[in-house]
């Protein structure tokens, strides 16, 4: 993966960043795996997630890939010591939906290619290249009831 993670930020400070999954938990790049913050002792510096600066206030980092597919929050810390540390201040923040091979924004969605098969009335959405498949949406034509209950309670 390449410079899936940007952030701004005054250029000429140490930045890292900190991957976490919808339950709060952190991606731990040894163990390949989401655990509890804190876990046999870690710490910021076992979580972190090296930035780089570009200059001109723009700092970028990989994606690590052997995360999953789904919706993740990203956080970014300016380190103040030698090492990353639990103290170190949170300088900005967002979500990202990540396919497995990169990020799902509604813009690849709109400008790239979208195939659809008639058969099964799948459509199939591809990345910048065409090839790499972002997101399958299975369309569905099934008879559903709703019942609106007024409540005079």
């Amino acid at each position: 993966m390449a410079n899936e993670i940007q952030t701004d930020y005054a250029s000429g400070s140490t930045l890292y960043a900190v991957i976490r999954n919808r339950a709060g938990q952190v991606w731990h790049p040894g163990q390949q795996g989401f655990e509890t913050w804190g876990t046999n002792g870690r710490t910021a510096a076992d979580y972190a997630c090296a930035l780089t600066d570009k200059a001109g206030s723009r700092y970028v980092g990989d994606f690590d890939a052997g995360i999953p597919a789904g919706d993740y929050g990203i956080q970014v810390f300016r380190q103040a010591g030698a090492t990353p540390a639990d103290t170190d201040p949170l300088v900005g923040s967002r979500a990202i939906l990540w396919t497995g091979t990169g990020e799902l924004t509604a813009a690849k969605i709109l400008a790239n290619r979208a195939v659809q098969d008639p058969t099964t009335s799948t459509i199939d959405y591809y990345d910048d290249d065409g090839q790499t498949l972002l997101l399958s949406h299975v369309l569905h034509d099934e008879g559903a009831t709703f019942t609106r209950m007024i409540d005079n309670g």
